[in-house]
């Protein structure tokens, strides 16, 4: 019985550290930020932006063949992606209940590919640009 035990506990640590080695955070796969000021990253002009248009709190999933990032904030952001060829959806919600207009773009050098607004309370605005 005592070996059984062992053998459990050992295949127990092995499983926590192989877990704990999966869920590392990575700040350029997952890069959330939180500011109260329009903030902007140095982009090239090829690289997709998603841009989040909103005075209150807010938070965006973001999808494409890269994977799957998340950016939360406070006021209008931008968030620069990279280069991406394909599609891109960005799916923006109000964290904060508020009822002023959230607007959701993805851009790239300037150009506007995809936007979605809401105004409602809790609201949720998803853009989709496909043909990157």
């Amino acid at each position: 019985m005592k070996k059984f035990q062992i053998g459990l506990l050992i295949l127990v640590i092995c499983f926590v550290i192989a877990v704990s080695g999966c869920t590392t955070n990575n700040s350029s796969s997952n890069n959330t930020s939180s500011s109260n000021t329009s903030s902007s990253n140095t982009s090239a002009s090829n690289d997709v932006n998603i841009v989040v248009n909103y005075s209150g709190n807010w938070a965006v999933d973001v999808s494409g063949p890269f994977g799957y990032r998340s950016f939360s904030g406070t006021g209008n952001q931008t968030n620069n992606i990279g280069s991406v060829t394909g599609s891109v959806t960005a799916a923006a919600r109000k964290t904060d209940g508020g009822n002023g207009l959230l607007t959701v773009l993805i851009t790239t050098g300037g150009k506007t590919l995809a936007s979605q607004s809401t105004s409602a309370p809790y609201g949720g605005a998803t853009a989709v640009a496909t043909g990157i």
